[in-house]
Protein backbone atom coordinates (compact mmCIF):
# COMPACT_ATOMS: atom_id res chain seq x y z
CA UNK A 1 0.00 0.00 0.00
CA UNK A 2 1.22 3.53 -0.77
CA UNK A 3 2.59 5.27 2.34
CA UNK A 4 0.57 8.23 1.40
CA UNK A 5 -2.55 6.07 2.81
CA UNK A 6 -1.23 6.26 6.36
CA UNK A 7 -59.86 28.27 -3.60
CA UNK A 8 -57.79 29.62 -7.13
CA UNK A 9 -55.53 32.60 -6.62
CA UNK A 10 -57.23 36.22 -7.94
CA UNK A 11 -57.80 36.20 -11.87
CA UNK A 12 -55.72 38.25 -12.86
CA UNK A 13 -52.37 39.14 -10.79
CA UNK A 14 -48.78 40.16 -11.97
CA UNK A 15 -45.79 37.77 -11.03
CA UNK A 16 -42.29 39.21 -11.26
CA UNK A 17 -38.78 38.12 -10.54
CA UNK A 18 -38.56 40.14 -7.28
CA UNK A 19 -42.04 38.86 -5.46
CA UNK A 20 -41.33 36.25 -2.95
CA UNK A 21 -41.79 32.76 -4.10
CA UNK A 22 -43.45 30.12 -2.48
CA UNK A 23 -40.42 28.07 -1.36
CA UNK A 24 -36.39 29.16 -2.23
CA UNK A 25 -35.18 27.57 -5.33
CA UNK A 26 -31.44 27.81 -5.83
CA UNK A 27 -30.10 29.79 -2.59
CA UNK A 28 -28.10 26.78 -1.48
CA UNK A 29 -25.56 27.96 -4.24
CA UNK A 30 -24.58 31.03 -2.58
CA UNK A 31 -23.61 29.44 0.42
CA UNK A 32 -19.76 28.59 0.38
CA UNK A 33 -19.12 25.89 3.13
CA UNK A 34 -16.35 25.40 4.81
CA UNK A 35 -13.72 28.02 3.71
CA UNK A 36 -10.03 27.69 5.71
CA UNK A 37 -8.86 30.64 7.27
CA UNK A 38 -6.03 31.47 9.22
CA UNK A 39 -3.98 35.08 10.29
CA UNK A 40 -1.51 36.37 12.37
CA UNK A 41 -1.51 39.77 13.48
CA UNK A 42 -0.43 41.62 16.74
CA UNK A 43 -3.59 40.70 18.90
CA UNK A 44 -6.17 37.65 19.01
CA UNK A 45 -8.55 40.44 17.47
CA UNK A 46 -6.88 42.09 14.39
CA UNK A 47 -5.84 38.27 13.51
CA UNK A 48 -9.38 37.20 13.81
CA UNK A 49 -10.40 40.23 11.55
CA UNK A 50 -7.82 39.54 8.86
CA UNK A 51 -8.77 35.98 9.09
CA UNK A 52 -12.23 36.50 8.26
CA UNK A 53 -11.86 39.31 5.80
CA UNK A 54 -9.13 36.64 4.18
CA UNK A 55 -12.21 34.06 3.86
CA UNK A 56 -14.83 36.30 2.38
CA UNK A 57 -12.81 37.54 -0.03
CA UNK A 58 -11.82 33.53 -1.16
CA UNK A 59 -15.54 32.86 -0.55
CA UNK A 60 -16.84 35.55 -3.27
CA UNK A 61 -13.71 33.76 -5.59
CA UNK A 62 -15.40 30.45 -5.25
CA UNK A 63 -18.98 31.80 -5.33
CA UNK A 64 -18.58 33.76 -8.69
CA UNK A 65 -16.78 31.18 -10.20
CA UNK A 66 -19.23 28.74 -8.93
CA UNK A 67 -21.82 30.92 -11.06
CA UNK A 68 -20.49 32.12 -14.36
CA UNK A 69 -18.84 30.45 -17.15
CA UNK A 70 -14.84 30.19 -17.80
CA UNK A 71 -14.85 32.33 -20.47
CA UNK A 72 -16.56 35.14 -18.40
CA UNK A 73 -13.85 34.98 -15.28
CA UNK A 74 -11.35 37.21 -17.07
CA UNK A 75 -13.78 39.72 -16.04
CA UNK A 76 -14.04 38.99 -12.54
CA UNK A 77 -11.75 40.16 -9.36
CA UNK A 78 -8.79 37.59 -7.99
CA UNK A 79 -10.24 38.58 -4.79
CA UNK A 80 -7.67 35.99 -3.00
CA UNK A 81 -4.70 36.79 -4.29
CA UNK A 82 -5.98 40.44 -4.40
CA UNK A 83 -5.38 41.28 -8.13
CA UNK A 84 -7.98 42.93 -9.95
CA UNK A 85 -9.64 41.07 -13.03
CA UNK A 86 -7.43 41.14 -15.98
CA UNK A 87 -9.69 41.71 -18.55
CA UNK A 88 -11.54 45.39 -19.75
CA UNK A 89 -14.23 46.26 -20.66
CA UNK A 90 -15.55 44.77 -24.14
CA UNK A 91 -17.64 42.58 -25.81
CA UNK A 92 -20.82 43.67 -23.77
CA UNK A 93 -19.22 42.82 -20.48
CA UNK A 94 -18.15 44.88 -17.52
CA UNK A 95 -15.37 44.53 -15.16
CA UNK A 96 -16.28 43.58 -11.53
CA UNK A 97 -14.73 45.41 -8.79
CA UNK A 98 -15.21 44.52 -5.10
CA UNK A 99 -13.77 46.21 -2.06
CA UNK A 100 -13.30 44.83 1.25
CA UNK A 101 -16.74 47.00 1.97
CA UNK A 102 -18.46 45.66 -0.69
CA UNK A 103 -17.91 42.18 0.11
CA UNK A 104 -19.31 42.76 3.76
CA UNK A 105 -22.73 44.62 2.19
CA UNK A 106 -22.68 41.15 0.04
CA UNK A 107 -22.61 38.88 3.10
CA UNK A 108 -25.75 38.00 4.91
CA UNK A 109 -24.13 35.94 7.39
CA UNK A 110 -21.03 33.49 8.58
CA UNK A 111 -20.89 30.55 10.62
CA UNK A 112 -17.61 29.65 12.68
CA UNK A 113 -16.14 25.90 13.07
CA UNK A 114 -13.10 24.37 14.77
CA UNK A 115 -11.68 28.10 15.92
CA UNK A 116 -8.36 27.73 17.61
CA UNK A 117 -6.72 30.93 18.44
CA UNK A 118 -3.73 32.63 20.39
CA UNK A 119 -2.41 36.13 21.35
CA UNK A 120 -1.39 36.51 17.71
CA UNK A 121 -3.26 33.95 15.45
CA UNK A 122 -6.30 33.04 14.18
CA UNK A 123 -7.49 29.89 12.69
CA UNK A 124 -10.75 28.21 11.72
CA UNK A 125 -13.25 27.05 9.18
CA UNK A 126 -16.09 29.58 7.96
CA UNK A 127 -19.08 29.02 6.12
CA UNK A 128 -20.31 32.57 4.31
CA UNK A 129 -23.36 33.41 2.92
CA UNK A 130 -23.99 35.58 0.52
CA UNK A 131 -27.28 37.44 -0.56
CA UNK A 132 -28.93 35.88 -3.67
CA UNK A 133 -30.29 39.39 -4.82
CA UNK A 134 -27.40 40.86 -4.36
CA UNK A 135 -24.90 38.93 -6.02
CA UNK A 136 -27.46 38.20 -8.79
CA UNK A 137 -27.58 42.31 -9.42
CA UNK A 138 -24.01 42.38 -9.40
CA UNK A 139 -23.61 39.93 -12.26
CA UNK A 140 -26.64 41.55 -14.00
CA UNK A 141 -25.40 45.14 -13.95
CA UNK A 142 -21.87 43.68 -15.27
CA UNK A 143 -23.91 41.98 -17.77
CA UNK A 144 -22.01 38.40 -17.38
CA UNK A 145 -24.88 35.62 -17.61
CA UNK A 146 -24.55 32.92 -14.55
CA UNK A 147 -26.41 30.09 -13.39
CA UNK A 148 -27.78 28.75 -10.53
CA UNK A 149 -29.74 26.33 -11.34
CA UNK A 150 -29.02 22.81 -9.62
CA UNK A 151 -29.31 19.47 -10.56
CA UNK A 152 -30.86 17.06 -8.28
CA UNK A 153 -28.48 15.85 -5.74
CA UNK A 154 -26.50 12.55 -6.59
CA UNK A 155 -24.74 10.34 -3.74
CA UNK A 156 -20.79 10.13 -4.74
CA UNK A 157 -18.51 6.80 -3.93
CA UNK A 158 -15.00 7.70 -3.58
CA UNK A 159 -13.16 4.62 -5.12
CA UNK A 160 -9.28 4.85 -4.70
CA UNK A 161 -7.27 2.10 -6.74
CA UNK A 162 -3.75 1.80 -6.61
CA UNK A 163 -0.86 -0.33 -7.51
CA UNK A 164 -2.26 -3.03 -4.96
CA UNK A 165 -5.62 -2.53 -3.75
CA UNK A 166 -8.82 -1.14 -3.85
CA UNK A 167 -10.54 1.33 -1.22
CA UNK A 168 -14.00 2.42 -0.43
CA UNK A 169 -15.04 1.61 2.95
CA UNK A 170 -12.09 1.15 4.60
CA UNK A 171 -10.82 3.48 7.11
CA UNK A 172 -7.73 4.16 5.57
CA UNK A 173 -9.05 5.73 1.98
CA UNK A 174 -7.79 9.12 1.93
CA UNK A 175 -9.86 9.79 -1.19
CA UNK A 176 -12.87 8.64 1.02
CA UNK A 177 -11.84 11.04 3.57
CA UNK A 178 -11.32 14.00 0.96
CA UNK A 179 -14.93 14.18 0.33
CA UNK A 180 -15.99 14.37 3.45
CA UNK A 181 -13.84 17.33 4.42
CA UNK A 182 -16.42 19.97 3.00
CA UNK A 183 -20.36 19.52 1.38
CA UNK A 184 -20.67 19.60 -1.99
CA UNK A 185 -24.08 20.26 -1.85
CA UNK A 186 -24.20 24.08 -2.49
CA UNK A 187 -22.54 22.87 -5.97
CA UNK A 188 -24.62 23.73 -9.25
CA UNK A 189 -24.04 20.08 -9.58
CA UNK A 190 -24.41 18.76 -5.13
CA UNK A 191 -23.42 15.60 -4.19
CA UNK A 192 -23.11 13.38 -1.09
CA UNK A 193 -20.90 11.47 0.16
CA UNK A 194 -22.12 8.27 2.15
CA UNK A 195 -22.00 7.16 5.54
CA UNK A 196 -19.94 4.48 5.41
CA UNK A 197 -21.13 2.62 7.74
CA UNK A 198 -21.60 -1.54 8.17
CA UNK A 199 -24.88 -1.08 6.30
CA UNK A 200 -23.58 0.93 3.08
CA UNK A 201 -20.06 -1.89 3.37
CA UNK A 202 -22.57 -4.68 3.43
CA UNK A 203 -24.47 -3.78 0.41
CA UNK A 204 -21.49 -2.57 -2.14
CA UNK A 205 -17.92 -3.34 -2.43
CA UNK A 206 -15.19 -1.25 -3.77
CA UNK A 207 -15.23 -3.79 -6.81
CA UNK A 208 -19.20 -4.18 -7.11
CA UNK A 209 -19.00 -0.02 -7.07
CA UNK A 210 -16.26 0.09 -10.00
CA UNK A 211 -18.18 -2.93 -12.42
CA UNK A 212 -21.12 -0.41 -11.83
CA UNK A 213 -23.32 -3.23 -10.12
CA UNK A 214 -26.89 -1.43 -10.62
CA UNK A 215 -28.81 -3.75 -7.76
CA UNK A 216 -26.35 -3.22 -5.17
CA UNK A 217 -26.15 0.85 -6.42
CA UNK A 218 -29.78 0.77 -6.16
CA UNK A 219 -29.98 -0.12 -2.63
CA UNK A 220 -27.69 2.48 -1.79
CA UNK A 221 -29.82 4.99 -3.53
CA UNK A 222 -32.95 4.27 -2.09
CA UNK A 223 -31.30 4.16 1.23
CA UNK A 224 -30.17 7.92 0.56
CA UNK A 225 -33.03 9.18 -0.92
CA UNK A 226 -31.12 10.03 -4.55
CA UNK A 227 -32.02 9.51 -8.00
CA UNK A 228 -28.17 9.00 -9.01
CA UNK A 229 -25.39 7.42 -7.66
CA UNK A 230 -21.91 8.86 -9.21
CA UNK A 231 -18.58 6.79 -8.72
CA UNK A 232 -15.53 8.79 -8.42
CA UNK A 233 -12.76 6.90 -9.32
CA UNK A 234 -9.17 7.80 -8.44
CA UNK A 235 -6.39 5.85 -9.70
CA UNK A 236 -3.44 6.91 -8.01
CA UNK A 237 0.39 6.16 -8.88
CA UNK A 238 4.08 7.33 -7.07
CA UNK A 239 6.80 7.79 -9.57
CA UNK A 240 10.16 10.28 -9.86
CA UNK A 241 8.66 11.55 -6.24
CA UNK A 242 5.57 12.82 -7.46
CA UNK A 243 1.94 11.61 -6.48
CA UNK A 244 0.10 11.11 -9.84
CA UNK A 245 -4.19 11.54 -9.62
CA UNK A 246 -6.35 10.01 -12.64
CA UNK A 247 -10.11 11.35 -11.41
CA UNK A 248 -13.15 10.12 -13.37
CA UNK A 249 -16.45 10.84 -12.52
CA UNK A 250 -19.12 7.96 -13.81
CA UNK A 251 -22.60 7.84 -13.92
CA UNK A 252 -23.30 4.60 -11.73
CA UNK A 253 -26.80 4.62 -11.53
CA UNK A 254 -29.88 6.49 -12.30
CA UNK A 255 -33.10 5.95 -11.25
CA UNK A 256 -35.87 6.14 -14.17
CA UNK A 257 -39.32 7.53 -14.59
CA UNK A 258 -39.04 10.61 -12.84
CA UNK A 259 -39.48 12.96 -15.28
CA UNK A 260 -40.32 10.49 -18.32
CA UNK A 261 -40.11 11.70 -21.95
CA UNK A 262 -43.19 12.09 -23.84
CA UNK A 263 -43.71 10.65 -26.77
CA UNK A 264 -41.86 11.00 -29.94
CA UNK A 265 -42.97 14.17 -31.52
CA UNK A 266 -44.69 12.45 -34.82
CA UNK A 267 -47.36 11.09 -32.35
CA UNK A 268 -48.98 14.23 -31.34
CA UNK A 269 -50.08 15.55 -34.73
CA UNK A 270 -48.66 18.96 -36.35
CA UNK A 271 -49.55 21.28 -33.24
CA UNK A 272 -47.41 20.37 -30.84
CA UNK A 273 -43.64 20.32 -30.89
CA UNK A 274 -40.95 19.49 -28.12
CA UNK A 275 -38.75 22.25 -27.78
CA UNK A 276 -34.98 20.65 -28.45
CA UNK A 277 -31.94 22.43 -27.53
CA UNK A 278 -30.29 21.20 -30.67
CA UNK A 279 -27.83 19.30 -28.40
CA UNK A 280 -29.93 17.39 -25.46
CA UNK A 281 -33.77 16.72 -25.53
CA UNK A 282 -34.44 18.52 -22.57
CA UNK A 283 -37.27 16.64 -21.41
CA UNK A 284 -35.46 13.27 -20.87
CA UNK A 285 -32.90 15.13 -18.65
CA UNK A 286 -34.93 14.92 -15.31
CA UNK A 287 -33.32 17.72 -13.91
CA UNK A 288 -29.62 15.62 -14.97
CA UNK A 289 -26.57 16.42 -16.75
CA UNK A 290 -28.09 13.51 -19.85
CA UNK A 291 -25.96 10.69 -19.31
CA UNK A 292 -26.35 6.82 -19.11
CA UNK A 293 -25.42 4.35 -16.59
CA UNK A 294 -21.25 3.72 -17.28
CA UNK A 295 -20.78 7.17 -18.89
CA UNK A 296 -17.67 9.36 -18.11
CA UNK A 297 -19.11 12.45 -16.62
CA UNK A 298 -15.85 14.36 -16.50
CA UNK A 299 -12.12 13.02 -16.29
CA UNK A 300 -9.09 14.95 -15.04
CA UNK A 301 -5.48 13.92 -14.17
CA UNK A 302 -3.34 15.44 -11.66
CA UNK A 303 0.22 15.38 -9.88
CA UNK A 304 2.05 17.30 -7.68
CA UNK A 305 5.41 16.68 -5.07
CA UNK A 306 4.86 13.23 -2.90
CA UNK A 307 3.62 14.20 1.18
CA UNK A 308 0.41 15.86 0.51
CA UNK A 309 -2.17 13.92 -0.64
CA UNK A 310 -5.15 15.81 0.85
CA UNK A 311 -4.17 19.19 -0.80
CA UNK A 312 -4.19 17.28 -4.23
CA UNK A 313 -7.24 15.75 -3.06
CA UNK A 314 -8.69 18.73 -2.48
CA UNK A 315 -7.63 20.41 -5.74
CA UNK A 316 -8.96 17.43 -7.87
CA UNK A 317 -12.16 17.23 -6.58
CA UNK A 318 -12.75 21.17 -7.18
CA UNK A 319 -11.33 20.70 -10.69
CA UNK A 320 -13.52 17.82 -11.98
CA UNK A 321 -16.64 19.11 -10.24
CA UNK A 322 -16.21 22.04 -12.25
CA UNK A 323 -15.43 20.38 -15.57
CA UNK A 324 -18.82 17.95 -14.65
CA UNK A 325 -20.94 20.64 -13.75
CA UNK A 326 -19.99 23.07 -17.49
CA UNK A 327 -22.52 21.52 -19.50
CA UNK A 328 -25.18 22.31 -17.08
CA UNK A 329 -23.77 25.24 -16.41
CA UNK A 330 -24.17 26.53 -20.02
CA UNK A 331 -27.63 24.74 -20.31
CA UNK A 332 -28.89 26.82 -17.56
CA UNK A 333 -27.12 30.60 -17.93
CA UNK A 334 -29.17 33.32 -17.22
CA UNK A 335 -28.40 35.97 -20.10
CA UNK A 336 -30.54 39.11 -19.15
CA UNK A 337 -29.24 41.17 -22.14
CA UNK A 338 -31.49 38.83 -24.04
CA UNK A 339 -34.98 39.07 -23.59
CA UNK A 340 -38.26 37.48 -25.04
CA UNK A 341 -42.15 38.11 -24.74
CA UNK A 342 -43.48 34.03 -24.89
CA UNK A 343 -47.17 33.57 -25.03
CA UNK A 344 -47.92 30.88 -22.35
CA UNK A 345 -50.46 28.19 -21.60
CA UNK A 346 -51.03 26.27 -18.50
CA UNK A 347 -52.47 23.35 -17.95
CA UNK A 348 -53.61 21.62 -14.77
CA UNK A 349 -56.09 19.58 -13.02
CA UNK A 350 -55.93 20.68 -9.34
CA UNK A 351 -55.38 23.70 -7.37
CA UNK A 352 -52.06 22.01 -6.23
CA UNK A 353 -51.03 22.29 -9.76
CA UNK A 354 -51.49 25.42 -10.78
CA UNK A 355 -49.79 26.56 -7.25
CA UNK A 356 -46.62 24.20 -8.49
CA UNK A 357 -46.55 26.27 -11.77
CA UNK A 358 -46.71 29.23 -10.55
CA UNK A 359 -44.35 29.17 -7.99
CA UNK A 360 -41.62 27.16 -10.58
CA UNK A 361 -42.24 30.38 -12.55
CA UNK A 362 -42.41 33.09 -9.95
CA UNK A 363 -39.01 31.67 -8.70
CA UNK A 364 -36.36 31.04 -11.40
CA UNK A 365 -34.49 34.29 -12.26
CA UNK A 366 -34.91 33.79 -16.16
CA UNK A 367 -38.43 35.09 -16.04
CA UNK A 368 -38.63 38.79 -15.47
CA UNK A 369 -42.24 38.59 -15.23
CA UNK A 370 -45.49 37.31 -15.82
CA UNK A 371 -48.83 38.25 -16.60
CA UNK A 372 -52.28 36.26 -16.39
CA UNK A 373 -54.31 37.28 -19.11
CA UNK A 374 -57.43 34.43 -18.56
CA UNK A 375 -57.54 31.78 -15.92
CA UNK A 376 -60.08 29.05 -15.35
CA UNK A 377 -60.35 26.10 -13.32
CA UNK A 378 -58.63 23.94 -15.49
CA UNK A 379 -56.25 26.43 -17.44
CA UNK A 380 -54.24 29.86 -17.60
CA UNK A 381 -53.18 31.50 -20.27
CA UNK A 382 -49.59 34.05 -19.78
CA UNK A 383 -47.52 36.82 -21.40
CA UNK A 384 -43.59 35.86 -20.10
CA UNK A 385 -40.65 38.01 -20.22
CA UNK A 386 -38.14 34.98 -20.25
CA UNK A 387 -34.09 35.72 -20.52
CA UNK A 388 -31.56 34.30 -23.01
CA UNK A 389 -32.53 30.94 -24.91
CA UNK A 390 -36.30 29.81 -24.09
CA UNK A 391 -34.62 25.73 -23.98
CA UNK A 392 -32.76 27.27 -20.68
CA UNK A 393 -36.20 27.78 -19.61
CA UNK A 394 -37.10 24.87 -20.32
CA UNK A 395 -34.59 22.99 -18.22
CA UNK A 396 -35.46 25.41 -14.86
CA UNK A 397 -39.44 24.37 -15.35
CA UNK A 398 -38.33 20.04 -16.00
CA UNK A 399 -35.57 20.74 -12.53
CA UNK A 400 -38.57 21.49 -10.51
CA UNK A 401 -40.79 18.94 -12.35
CA UNK A 402 -42.80 20.39 -15.11
CA UNK A 403 -42.94 19.56 -18.65
CA UNK A 404 -42.64 22.80 -21.16
CA UNK A 405 -42.96 22.42 -24.89
CA UNK A 406 -43.43 24.43 -28.00
CA UNK A 407 -45.59 24.94 -30.47
CA UNK A 408 -44.99 25.88 -34.14
CA UNK A 409 -47.46 28.64 -33.58
CA UNK A 410 -44.70 30.17 -31.22
CA UNK A 411 -47.62 29.76 -28.29
CA UNK A 412 -45.70 27.77 -25.45
CA UNK A 413 -47.46 25.31 -23.24
CA UNK A 414 -46.52 24.44 -19.33
CA UNK A 415 -48.07 21.40 -17.13
CA UNK A 416 -46.81 18.31 -15.04
CA UNK A 417 -45.64 15.54 -16.75
CA UNK A 418 -48.48 13.82 -16.48
CA UNK A 419 -50.92 16.30 -17.10
CA UNK A 420 -49.17 17.15 -20.43
CA UNK A 421 -49.31 13.42 -21.85
CA UNK A 422 -53.24 13.83 -21.27
CA UNK A 423 -53.74 17.17 -22.88
CA UNK A 424 -51.33 16.16 -25.75
CA UNK A 425 -52.65 12.87 -26.44
CA UNK A 426 -56.15 14.31 -26.41
CA UNK A 427 -54.87 17.05 -28.78
CA UNK A 428 -53.63 14.14 -31.11
CA UNK A 429 -56.35 12.13 -31.27
CA UNK A 430 -58.96 15.45 -32.11
CA UNK A 431 -56.10 15.95 -34.86
CA UNK A 432 -55.92 12.71 -36.59
CA UNK A 433 -59.83 12.93 -36.50
CA UNK A 434 -60.01 15.75 -38.16
CA UNK A 435 -56.91 16.94 -39.73
CA UNK A 436 -56.54 19.97 -38.19
CA UNK A 437 -54.28 21.00 -35.16
CA UNK A 438 -55.74 19.81 -32.60
CA UNK A 439 -53.89 20.90 -29.66
CA UNK A 440 -54.44 24.45 -30.87
CA UNK A 441 -58.16 24.03 -32.10
CA UNK A 442 -59.87 21.52 -30.11
CA UNK A 443 -57.97 21.41 -26.51
CA UNK A 444 -56.95 24.44 -25.59
CA UNK A 445 -60.26 26.15 -25.96
CA UNK A 446 -61.90 23.39 -23.68
CA UNK A 447 -59.81 23.90 -21.12
CA UNK A 448 -60.87 27.36 -20.57
CA UNK A 449 -64.63 26.97 -20.83
CA UNK A 450 -65.64 26.82 -16.90
CA UNK A 451 -65.35 30.14 -15.60
CA UNK A 452 -62.72 31.60 -18.05
CA UNK A 453 -62.44 35.06 -17.59
CA UNK A 454 -59.68 37.23 -19.54
CA UNK A 455 -57.61 40.98 -19.04
CA UNK A 456 -56.02 42.69 -20.71
CA UNK A 457 -52.01 43.21 -20.06
CA UNK A 458 -51.10 46.74 -19.16
CA UNK A 459 -48.00 46.55 -17.64
CA UNK A 460 -44.96 47.75 -19.20
CA UNK A 461 -42.12 45.06 -19.68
Amino acid sequence: MLRILSGLLPLIFLMTAGAAPAFAIGEDVFVVPRVTVQAQAQSATSAKAAAQMQGRRRAMDILLRRLTVEEDWIYLPRLAAGEPAIAYDSFGRNVIALTDDDLEQLESGFEVYDEKSSSTTYRAFITYRFKPAAVRKLLKDAQIPYSEAQTRTALVLPVLETDSALYLWEENNPWMAAWKVRPYNNELTPMIPPLGDLEDAATVSARQTLALNQQALQLLAERYSVSQVIVAHAQLRQEDGEDRLRVRLINGFRESGEVEPIEELGDFGAGADVYTSGVNRSLESGGFIPARVGDVLAEESFAQPSGNFPTLAEVSIDATIAKYAKPWKQRTLIDHTVAALLELSAYYRSLGEWTQIRSALVSTPLIGSVQVRSLSRRGAEMLVRAYGDPSKLVVAMEAQGLALWSQRNDRWVIATPETARSVRTQGRRRGLLDGSDGFEQEVWPAALEDESEGGKIDSQF
